[in-house]
């Protein structure tokens, strides 16, 4: 088996690069759970996912919400300094 964090590091990434890794969860017909995203897959999963995250004011605000200590959010816009712009993505504390 290939030890993958021995091969080289790229520095430039494009979209149509491959990232490599284990899908968890995947049956496993053939005994190699390895599989391929394109670095604009990850990336367009990556933004959605963060976009759909609920939006408070601070963290106080979020746990009044329901959300617990590690949970991620982003800020309305409406709370204090620094925290008077939306789309900050913030982790409950």
């Amino acid at each position: 088996m290939a030890i993958i964090y021995s091969y080289p590091l790229q520095s430039t990434v494009v979209g149509d690069d491959i990232i490599t890794g284990t899908k968890k969860g995947a049956v496993v017909t053939s005994k190699n759970p390895t599989v391929c995203w394109k670095i604009t897959t990850l990336t367009n999963f990556t933004l959605t996912t963060l976009a759909a995250k609920p939006a408070y004011d601070d963290n106080a605000a979020a746990i009044a919400g329901g959300l617990a200590a590690g949970d991620i959010y982003q800020t309305t816009g409406a709370g204090a300094a620094p925290l008077n712009a939306a789309g900050i993505l913030m982790v409950v504390q």
